[in-house]
Parts: structure tokens; C-alpha cells; sequence
């Protein structure tokens, strides 16, 4: 008993602790694996659960799996939102999030306080949890957590380290110093931090750079040539590059194969193995100060004491285009991570953005006062930030241009580097620390779809069929016009079909049809042809459209259809594709003796001409067997045409046609003939009316 009430107990509690946590920011649509088609769904409905509608959440959408994302809506409520997708690459691999923020505040900044001297480089670790920063000394650091103390020391070096930089494996650091004339390289194992190569150098050490595999290092120092070094698989010496001038810069492309060098002569492009450079002397005399490759590695941009950015081929040294800022000088140069913008800093207080691809320039950030040393695109390609000599580290918003936030140290600036989420700013500042700063939002709680699809709308498809009959002549049949296997006809955005049919007025009399027609006469080598013409709704499923009746007027098994002659689709969508499909109309009967004119009329009886006596001559009435041009021809007893006369457009359709013979045209016996294109027919009469 007492174990029984003890568990309940635990249950009471358990539920109540249930009861009591806070909902969770939950998506409900859009769902993954859904497809959605350009020409139907412009709008998608975005919803969520686990907030209050009054509370704003942050709507993004991505198409690289959460690399780069793209802001929908900043402050979005209500639960639902409307997201506008026309105009948005087709993909199949669109998630949206949802996210609870808050802004960024003081508590976020994380401040690193160990160093006794200038911090004059900082690199994070590629999963963005440590920093590494040298001063007078090498520290690594919690990048979540400000402190005085740092997680480890690097050991060795110099009396002022000067450059460091963390392998993209994250298995090694690579660090430089100096100590007077004499320079150090020092190659750190991460996980036992310790130093598994010491390299020393009979001058200062600049800048070193490592490839993302951590297999080559590259070191600048204040002699003229650039060293290389092989870490992997075993360690040796590389080649050594002379330059022949002061080396102001390195750079790497993003797989380390090569190597660009700003020197006091020029610019240059080097394999690490070695070999002949390509050369670009375009920056004169003032030679070339920094120099950034683009991310495919197939230009370079760099900037020179000519106070110019020049673009150029990397492969063959041939000019793009040049931009030339006649006030101050130029001093850093970085590439967005898509290759499509390249911000130069500027000696005058600015930031200058270009288009990488023509030299136009797209902003120019004038918030600074003093020198700009160090510029860099978020990965995101959001925000740009730089770091200044007026103390302040600042981002700038590259959608509105404006200032996004401003960071103040209590002296120079000497970098800004971005984490991979786009949203923290590591600085370094010769005020003694290093810091993080938070740059966009904090994220309470979030949520993201799974994949699904925005995509043109597959093709669209329906099949439009005339009925066909086996009949005898005389007798009548109904003909339906109907669709047939319709695919994704509402995706085509297809409202209504203009129908244009033919058939053989000589084989087949209309009598009726179930929607208005337009009918139109034609002849068409020298046999009449009737078209009916009609505009239907075109429904998204396979249905009648409507029927036609005829009468069967030509036997003898003749084979004709309904043919469908054209057809047009109405709507303001892409349309679809269309086949047509007349089945056959077989009618049987006789209808001729021998080479004997057309036996039988468009009621089934024999082809005649019936005459009336009228006070003021003779009337004939003639029933026609098809709807074509009907010539009537009247002959005295010797053979002189007394009168013709031929069909109207609306005899032709009734077949049916009357004439009077004037009494004075008349003396005693005259012969009728009655003609159309397939055959004629002949009448004798005599003035009193009998034939």
C-alpha cells in the first residue's frame, strides 16, 4: 500500500512538472516533402504552435541545407503568415524556421582579459566553441565564456607573437613571433597543446597562413621571400619564394594550392610548389600592398600604393577593370563568400563595395574616423564588418546599408573575424583583449521544416476526342466531344478551349447540338466542308463537353469523322499539351444505282425537284442532299437557258431551295436541272405545273 501510494505521488508530480514547462515553437506548415508549383502556390502558408500570437517570431528560409539563410519576415505574429515565393529559384531543397528571439544585450559579450599586451591576431577553432588570441603570449579560450584565464597556453615563441591561425581540421595551430631581428614558427598540436614544430628564422615573422588540410604552412616575414613548408604526410622544406622586394602580403586560395604575394615591385601568383609566377605590375611603382583571392580561385584583387583596387585574371595577369580613390590610400581587401562583391578599406575612414564582376561600386561606408584595417563579409553575405583605428569595430547591413552595430574597444582595432552562424564578431584590439561580440538576435527557441519543393509545374496534358458511329443511311447519330486523361491541368492555369471541328456536309446532315455553334461554309478542293466552332470551360478531369447530332446522307460503307481542325487553349497559365482523337463514322447503305445521280437527300429520300402551279408561273421546290452551293437551270424545248439562279448560305445549311419560273418565260415544255459538286439531277415541267 505504501509503495502504491508513493508511486502515485511521483506521478502527481511528474504531471504537474509536464503541466508546468513552457510550450514548444513548433511548425506546422509548411510540411516537408510537399511541392510546391510556381504557377499555383505564389503564396505559401507558413504556420506555428507554441507561442502566443502576440509573441514575434523570426521567419528564414535556406536552400543549402542551413549554410546560408534568407530572412522572410523580422517580426512576424499571429501564428501564420503569408510568405510571397514568386520570383524564387526552383529547388527541391527549401526549409523554412521559425524562431523566438531576443536582442542582443551586455550579457552576451564574451571578453577575453589575459593578455598583457597588444592582441594582434585571433582565429576561431572551425567548430566556433574556442578562440585562439596572441599578444606577448598564445591563449586559447572558451568562446562562450569571458575570462582572464584562459583554457591553455601555448608554450614557446618569441617576445611578441604576430600572427595565428587554426587548421580547418581543427587539429593544429599555427602561430608566428619575433624577438628583435630574429623571427619563430611554432606548429601547436591541438589536443595535447604542444609544439610539434619549431622553425626559426633569421628575421621577424609577419603572417603565416596554413592550407585547410594542415599540411602546408606559409610564412612571411620582413626578408623578401615567402617560405613553404610540408607538414604532411612528413615534414620537409618546400620551396622558398624570392621576391626580390618587400613582401607586404600573403594570401591563399581556398584550397592552398596557391599563393598570392603583394610586394613592393608587384603582385604575383605562386603554386606551392614552386615554379614561375604570373606576374601583374599593373600598380606601378607603388607596388601592391594586400591581395584577396576570389572563392573559385580565377581572379585576384588587390590594392596598391597607387591608392587602386585592380581585379585581374590569376591565371594569365590580365586586367578586369581598376578603381582609383584619389584622396587617401587603400589598405585591406577581402571577397564575399560568393564571389559576387569585394570591399576594399579605405586610409580615409570608409568602406568601398564593389561588384566583383565589373568594378561598380555598390556602398560605401563612411561611419569611420580613422584608418580601416581589416574588412570581412559575414558568410551569410548579410553584413560586412570593419575594424578601425578609431577604437570601433563596426557591421554594416549590406541590404539596407545601414549601420547594423558598433563596437568599442579602448584602442585600435586589428581584426574582425565572423563566426560560421553570421551572428558573432570576434575582435582583437591592442587595448590588451579580444572579444565576442553578439551581433544578431539571441535564439530562445526555434524550429525548421524538413525539405520540400518549390518547381515549375510539370507538363500538362489533355486529349480531346470525337465519337464516332456505325449507322445506316437516314439514320441519325449523336457525336460527343469529351476529354480524355487530363494531367495537371490546373496547374497549367487553363480556364476555357476554343474548338474548331470540320466534318463533310455531302455525308452528313446536322440536325442538332446540345450548345450553341458557329457554323462556317467552306469548300476545300472542290468539296464543300462545314466548320462548327465553339468556346467550353475546360474542366481539371476528363468530362463531355458537348454533343452534335447528324443525319447519315452517303452510304455505300463511307468512312468520315468530326475532325477537330483546331484547338485553342485560353487561360493566363502555360498551357498544356493536346492530342486529338476523331473516332471513325462508318455509313452503310445504298445511295447510288451505277454511275446514276445521288439517290437519296438529306431525309433519306430520293434527290427531287417538286413543282407547284402559281397564278404567276411555276414553283419548285427542290430538296438538296448536302450542304454545298446548289445551281438551278431552266431550258426552253430548244435547249436556250430562260433562267439560273443558285443557292444562298442559308438554303445551303437548310437544304432546301425554291424558285419561280415567271409564267411569260414559260411556253408549254421546259426542263429543270438542278447541280451541286457531287452530283445533279433533272425535272420536266409544262406551263400548268406538272412535271
Amino acid at each position: 500500500m505504501k509503495q502504491l501510494f508513493t508511486l502515485l505521488c511521483t506521478a502527481m508530480v511528474l504531471s504537474a512538472t509536464l503541466m508546468a514547462q513552457d510550450p514548444v515553437l513548433q511548425l506546422e506548415a509548411p510540411r516537408g516533402g510537399v511541392t510546391f508549383y510556381t504557377t499555383r502556390d505564389t503564396v505559401i502558408e507558413i504556420r506555428w504552435i507554441g507561442v502566443d500570437d502576440t509573441v514575434a517570431v523570426k521567419l528564414d528560409y535556406t536552400t543549402d541545407n542551413g549554410r546560408r539563410w534568407t530572412v522572410i519576415e523580422d517580426s512576424a505574429r499571429g501564428l501564420t503568415y503569408p510568405w510571397n515565393v514568386k520570383g524564387l529559384a526552383p529547388t527541391s531543397t527549401y526549409r523554412v524556421r521559425v524562431s523566438q528571439l531576443r536582442p542582443p544585450g551586455a550579457e552576451d559579450q564574451v571578453v577575453y582579459s589575459g593578455h598583457n599586451s597588444a592582441v594582434v591576431d585571433a582565429w576561431w577553432n572551425p567548430a566556433n566553441t574556442r578562440v585562439v588570441s596572441v599578444a606577448a603570449e598564445a591563449h586559447i579560450w572558451d568562446a562562450m565564456q569571458s575570462s582572464s584565464d584562459p583554457l591553455a597556453a601555448l608554450p614557446g615563441g618569441r617576445t611578441q607573437f604576430t600572427s595565428v591561425r587554426w587548421s580547418a581540421d581543427s587539429t593544429t595551430i599555427v602561430a608566428g613571433s619575433e624577438d628583435g631581428e630574429d623571427g619563430k614558427v611554432e606548429v601547436f598540436d591541438v589536443a595535447s597543446v604542444t609544439s610539434t614544430l619549431a622553425l626559426n628564422l633569421d628575421t621577424s615573422v609577419m603572417k603565416v597562413e596554413v592550407d585547410p588540410t594542415a599540411s602546408w604552412i606559409f610564412i612571411q616575414s620582413l626578408a623578401p621571400r615567402v617560405q613553404i613548408h610540408r607538414l604532411r604526410p612528413a615534414i620537409s622544406n618546400g620551396p622558398t619564394l624570392f621576391i626580390g622586394s618587400n613582401v607586404s602580403d600573403i594570401a591563399l586560395n581556398a584550397d592552398g594550392s596557391r599563393v598570392a604575394v603583394s610586394a613592393d615591385a608587384n603582385a604575383r601568383v605562386y603554386s606551392r610548389l614552386g615554379g614561375l609566377p604570373v606576374t601583374f605590375n599593373a600598380h606601378g611603382i607603388g607596388g601592391a600592398q594586400a591581395a584577396a583571392f576570389s572563392p573559385d580561385g580565377t581572379r585576384v584583387c588587390s590594392i596598391g600604393g597607387d591608392l587602386t583596387t585592380r581585379m585581374w585574371n590569376s591565371a594569365t595577369g590580365v586586367e578586369f577593370w581598376n578603381a582609383t580613390d584619389k584622396r587617401e590610400g587603400v589598405r585591406c581587401v577581402a571577397y564575399s563568400s560568393d564571389g559576387s562583391l569585394v570591399a576594399v578599406g579605405m586610409a580615409d575612414s570608409s568602406i568601398k563595395v564593389f561588384r566583383a564582376d565589373s568594378g561598380i561600386l555598390v556602398w560605401r561606408f563612411t561611419n569611420y574616423r580613422d584608418n580601416v584595417r581589416m574588412v570581412q563579409f559575414s558568410p551569410d553575405g548579410a553584413y560586412i564588418a570593419g575594424a578601425s583605428d578609431d577604437n570601433f569595430a563596426r557591421v554594416h547591413d549590406l541590404t539596407t546599408g545601414e549601420l547594423k552595430a558598433a563596437f568599442q574597444h579602448r584602442d585600435n582595432v586589428n581584426l574582425v573575424r565572423w563566426s560560421n552562424a553570421s551572428d558573432r564578431l570576434l575582435t582583437a584590439s591592442d587595448d590588451g583583449t579580444a572579444r565576442i561580440w553578439q551581433v544578431t538576435s539571441i535564439v530562445l527557441q526555434s524550429d525548421t521544416t524538413e525539405q520540400f519543393t518549390i518547381a515549375p509545374p510539370p507538363p500538362a496534358f489533355v486529349r480531346f476526342v470525337a465519337t464516332g458511329d456505325t449507322l445506316n443511311i437516314e439514320e441519325t447519330t449523336t457525336i460527343t466531344v469529351r476529354t480524355e486523361n487530363p494531367q495537371f491541368l490546373g496547374l497549367a492555369e487553363v480556364d476555357s478551349v476554343r474548338l474548331r471541328l470540320a466534318y463533310d456536309p455531302s455525308m452528313l446532315f446536322r440536325t442538332s447540338s446540345s450548345i450553341p455553334l458557329t457554323v462556317i461554309d467552306d469548300v476545300f478542293n472542290g468539296r464543300s466542308k462545314q466548320f462548327l466552332i465553339c468556346t467550353v470551360p475546360l474542366d481539371t478531369v476528363a468530362k463531355d463537353l458537348f454533343t452534335v447530332s447528324f443525319q447519315a446522307t452517303l452510304g455505300q460503307d463511307s468512312v468520315t469523322r468530326l475532325m477537330f481542325d483546331n484547338v485553342a487553349l485560353i487561360g493566363k497559365g502555360p498551357g498544356a499539351r493536346v492530342e486529338v482523337l476523331s473516332d471513325t463514322i462508318l455509313v452503310r447503305g445504298i445511295c447510288r444505282i451505277g454511275d446514276g445521280p445521288r439517290m437519296y437527300n438529306a431525309n433519306g429520300a430520293p434527290l427531287a425537284i417538286v413543282s407547284r402551279p402559281l397564278p404567276d408561273g411555276i414553283a419548285l421546290d427542290c430538296t438538296l442532299s448536302e450542304s454545298a452551293t446548289a445551281t438551278l437551270s431552266v431550258y426552253d424545248v430548244r435547249g436556250a437557258l430562260i433562267m439560273r439562279d443558285r443557292t444562298t448560305g442559308d438554303e445551303e445549311r437548310s437544304r432546301r431551295m425554291r424558285r419561280v419560273v415567271p409564267a411569260h418565260l414559260l411556253h408549254g415544255v421546259a426542263l429543270v436541272t438542278l447541280t451541286t459538286p457531287t452530283q445533279s439531277t433533272t425535272a420536266v415541267i409544262i406551263d400548268g405545273g406538272r412535271p
